[in-house]
């Protein structure tokens, strides 16, 4: 009789990544026997990825005998990918500028998971890969002592996980400003031309007012 598929199969396909530029290692075997699984959504040209990534190795390396991350690239080619994956500590899938099944594989992740914004943290269940919760990012800034990385471990772990399709995700003002942030990062242009008409915006405001300083007709 067939042993079952590993639940990370499906969603990651048969090899995962331990170090850039390799053709990677089987999925279930890289993830098995680890209480909790992250799903790191991230990518090199966004500046909060860039500043959240050293604080989730940080919290990684005290609990990588309880945890595996396995990160979710939105680089758009090798050199992007490769330079941001090499200072990961972590696993992570096959970027989906690949083409193919691992574009496919990572669009349906990001629909899966209500991806509206990066960096995001997912939290799963290492044995069932049920979901527990889209707040992983929060709270593991929240979390500065060891004692406390730890605590947060055996917290996610305490919570009934339950699968995707059952599971209610955040939402409110991290959402769009997430989403603000990814597009300012892709396009710096807007940022620019954005702050160059509201400077001339308020010149003309602080022309105006020296208008109304002249005395008036009664």
């Amino acid at each position: 009789m067939a042993s079952q598929q590993h639940w990370s199969t499906s969603l990651f396909g048969p090899k995962i990544l331990t170090k850039p530029k390799t053709t990677g290692v089987p999925t279930a075997s890289a993830l098995s026997g680890k209480s909790i699984v992250a799903l790191y959504f991230s990518a090199s040209w966004c500046p909060p990825c860039k500043a959240f990534t050293p604080i989730l190795a940080d919290f990684y390396n005290a609990n990588k005998d309880n945890m595996e991350i396995v990160f979710l690239s939105s680089d758009r080619d090798e050199e992007s990918f490769s330079g941001y994956f090499a200072k990961m500590p972590w696993l992570s899938s096959v970027p989906g500028y690949s083409g193919g099944d691992a574009n496919m594989r990572q669009r349906k992740l990001a629909e899966m998971f209500k991806i509206q914004g990066i960096p995001t943290l997912i939290i799963l269940d290492g044995k069932t890969g049920n979901y527990i919760t889209d707040n992983g990012r929060t709270q593991v800034m929240g979390a500065t002592s060891d004692e406390s990385k730890r605590a947060l471990i055996e917290s996610w772990k305490s919570i009934e996980a339950v699968p995707v399709e059952q599971a209610v995700f955040s939402s409110g003002s991290s959402s769009w400003i997430g989403s603000l942030l990814m597009f300012i990062a892709k396009n710096p242009v807007y940022l620019f031309g954005t702050l160059y008409f509201v400077k001339r915006f308020f010149r003309y405001l602080e022309r105006l007012g020296e208008g109304d300083d002249e005395p008036k007709e009664l």
